[in-house]
């Protein structure tokens, strides 16, 4: 059994489809063929499900998956602490970041982050919360940044902020004058809203429910930028992370702060307690601290232990 004949199970198994796992492979489809027979002939069983609706796997193919996954994962770990014995700051690092974090504080992370390190290669992906955890479980990730405490009692967590939601209007919106609300005073208000899938939206009714109030939500889009642009065009209120009203659209644009209950959560580092934290996933960390440190808005609150 060879290394090389495992990672060609797990592309043959993700890709569904000989043909495609042979491109991604570079390699032709019959030496692709070759190779998952001579896996099987070692295995001594048939590992791959062959028909004319696509590729699956055997039991014992899924058995030998997951054990190929975390092995490779475990030889890709030793080589880089290897890597960092001498001295090496370099490799890939996979970040998991949910959507409305994303939008307002990545970008500042990453540009610091790659003007200091610029031979590590960032792989940002933007993720549920659900998402984030699941891949950090199955090696995919290095670290996470999204909400705690986390629903997996194996992933590890660092504090950053305590994230407040606000109610977002045009500037010639009735309540633009207002510097705070109560949530029972948005019952029956329209709106627009991320959709159901999204801790925000799920924060939010939660405290519009503690607070005796159902808004009238008559659009969902699932990003936070279509949400400030529709905003703009219809003069429809949202709810959104207070950090998330950029500079150029502050002057069309005004946040209403929430009241009796705020809704708010933890946002945070994320990794898995069994996965090796790295010098370059440290690195990281600091450069995130470093920028949530900086950062004046009042809208965060630190709590850094």
């Amino acid at each position: 059994m060879e290394l090389r004949q495992l990672r060609y199970l797990m592309t043959v198994a993700d890709e569904a489809n000989f043909t495609r796992a042979s491109e991604k492979l570079f390699i032709s489809q019959s030496a692709l063929s070759q190779q998952i027979q001579a896996l099987e002939d070692n295995v001594g069983t048939v590992l791959v499900n062959r028909s004319r609706r696509g590729i699956t796997l055997t039991d014992a193919g899924e058995i030998l998956y997951r054990h190929a996954q975390r092995a490779l994962y475990e030889i890709e770990e030793a080589q880089t602490a290897i890597n960092e014995l001498e001295g090496l700051q370099r490799g890939d690092l996979a970040i998991g970041v949910v959507q409305t974090v994303n939008d307002y504080l990545l970008p500042s992370i990453v540009a610091e982050f790659t003007a200091q390190y610029p031979q590590i290669k960032l792989s940002i992906q933007e993720l549920s919360a659900d998402d984030i955890e699941h891949k950090l479980e199955s090696g995919e990730l290095h670290l996470g940044i999204g909400f705690i405490p986390p629903t997996n009692p194996s992933i590890q967590t660092q504090p950053l902020f305590n994230e407040s939601l606000a109610l977002v209007v045009r500037n010639d919106h009735k309540l633009a004058e207002r510097h705070h609300l109560p949530v029972s005073t948005l019952d029956n208000l329209p709106m627009i809203m991320l959709s159901q899938s999204f801790c925000t939206r799920r924060l939010w009714e939660d405290n519009a429910r503690l607070a005796g109030a159902q808004p009238d939500i008559i659009l969902e889009l699932n990003t936070v930028s279509s949400i400030l642009s529709a905003v703009l065009k219809t003069g429809l209120p949202t709810i959104l992370p207070h950090l998330t009203l950029q500079e150029e659209r502050s002057n069309q644009l005004i946040q209403i702060s929430l009241t009796d209950p705020q809704p708010s959560r933890t946002v945070g580092i994320l990794w898995h307690s069994d996965h090796y934290l790295c010098s370059a996933s440290r690195a990281f960390i600091d450069t995130v601290e470093s920028v949530v440190n900086n950062m004046t808005n009042t809208a965060i609150t630190s709590i850094k232990q």
